[in-house]
């Protein structure tokens, strides 16, 4: 085997650790802090679920595509120097692009389902994605014009300095807001919200119900995981080991993003899109004017 294949595998296999010890501990520290319901709603693993009207294709791809989606995205999160499954110049961009097969997922699942409760939820993730994806792009692009870098690795590097989330504590709080509609909790749960039965995870069991476990479990780690690179420094601290602060700094946002998620009611999908567009949009492009000027001003990293 050649040195590109021992990368390869090597990548593989730190992407699917990285995926797995993230999943669990995160589905731990969920059903700590916060009720199970939504994406942390209790799920038949123990036996399949059996749907008369359920398309032979589209209903097991679902999973299948959330989980690729994930494992896709986590591939991009360096853990430490050179503790990254691949390296991509456009790390952010790919990340961006990938992590939402989750949206794909619930699509085909809920469509192919047939039942009444997962094809309402095939609406509702794909009009929550239209509430949070411009918002959510702009937390990224101030972060990006710091570092001057699509790469994730560089984006940590040009942190070395001061942390982006002194420079932009705005850009951070959109983060926040719209990392967790990007994750389905709460408050932004409703394509899977008790309402409409769980939705599409209402029509799962067994092995699909474990992907979707997995899957579900694996969004919050690794949008966390992409907060703590864009705005807390990554692996970057003093005295312990990168992978450790990497870890500390993922979960610590994590715990928070659920803490504040738990403030507030349960919002409608009309509710989030009015958030959308009066708030968070505008406070994303204002946050962007603020950090051209900082780099103008000679205020970002050297």
């Amino acid at each position: 085997m050649g040195v590109a294949g021992i990368g390869i595998v090597g990548g593989a296999f730190l992407t699917l650790l990285a995926l797995c010890v993230g999943a669990a501990l995160t589905f731990w520290l969920e059903r700590a802090l916060t009720p199970a319901v939504g994406a942390a709603q209790p799920l038949t693993l123990d036996q399949d679920v059996q749907l008369g009207h359920a398309d032979r294709w589209m209903y097991p791809a679902g999973p299948i595509s959330a989980l690729f989606g994930v494992t896709a995205a986590a591939a991009v999160l360096p853990f430490g120097p050179g503790l990254i499954g691949a390296d991509l110049g456009i790390g952010a961009f790919y990340f961006i692009v990938v992590v939402d097969f989750v949206v794909l997922g619930v699509a085909l699942g809920g469509w192919g389902a047939g039942s009444r409760n997962a094809v309402e939820s095939f609406y509702r993730i794909t009009a929550q994605l239209v509430s949070y994806v411009v918002p959510l792009g702009l937390a990224y692009v101030g972060a990006l014009m710091m570092a001057a870098s699509l790469s994730t690795t560089r984006i940590v590097e040009a942190q070395s300095d001061v942390w982006f989330i002194v420079l932009q504590p705005l850009g951070f709080i959109l983060y926040l807001i719209t990392g967790l509609m990007q994750a389905y909790r709460a408050p932004f749960y409703e394509p899977l919200s008790e309402h409409i039965g769980g939705g599409v995870l209402s029509a799962v069991g067994g092995w699909k119900a474990l992907l979707w476990r997995v899957s579900l479990a694996g969004l919050l780690f690794v949008v966390a995981a992409m907060g703590a690179l864009l705005y807390l420094g990554g692996w970057l601290g003093p005295w312990l080991p990168g992978p450790v602060w990497m870890l500390l700094k993922t979960f610590a946002l994590m715990a928070l993003m659920l803490w504040l998620g738990r403030r507030f009611k349960p919002l409608s999908t009309a509710q989030m899109l009015s958030l959308s567009w009066r708030i968070l949009i505008p406070a994303g492009l204002l946050n962007v004017l603020i950090v051209g000027g900082l780099i103008l001003a000679g205020g970002g990293p050297q």
